[in-house]
């Protein structure tokens, strides 16, 4: 009798984990936002996608062994979301630091997948997040 009680335990125990680990999930969506929402700080602090323009790579110089160099601000890219415009007060731009700048192509466009960096004080403008992922686009 507990040869058969102990084998019922394990099919149950073996069942409910199955099932757990095949539970379907609903992928995440991260929500779209536009370089507006950006300008009203109108993002939570989840990540969200963003679609623009690379417009600027930037990539750190390196620094020699024991050698006292000037502070970098970190490898980024600079999207926009109108590479034809012309008026430089008009341009939106956005900062995205990622490891690799060198990848991205100027006056591509990219879909990306971005966090807030740091904390973005109430009526400011969302300008530097961190790079999660990213995917070409064609435009």
């Amino acid at each position: 009798m507990t040869k058969s009680a102990l084998t019922i335990i394990f099919m149950l125990l073996c069942l409910i984990g199955t099932s757990a680990v095949c539970q379907d999930k609903a992928p995440t969506q991260e929500p779209l936002i536009t370089f507006d929402d950006l300008q009203r700080n109108d993002v939570s602090e989840r990540p969200f996608k963003i679609e623009g323009y690379v417009i600027q790579t930037y990539k750190c110089p390196p620094c020699p062994p024991r050698m006292q160099c000037k502070p970098c601000i970190g490898n980024h890219i600079v999207v926009t979301d109108n590479v034809e415009e012309k008026n430089a007060a008009l341009i939106k731009r956005l900062r995205i630091f990622t490891d690799k700048p060198e990848q991205f192509e100027l006056k591509k466009m990219y879909s990306f997948v971005v966090k807030v960096r740091g904390k973005v004080r109430e009526g400011h403008a969302i300008e530097e997040v961190d790079l999660i992922s990213f995917q070409p686009l064609k435009k």
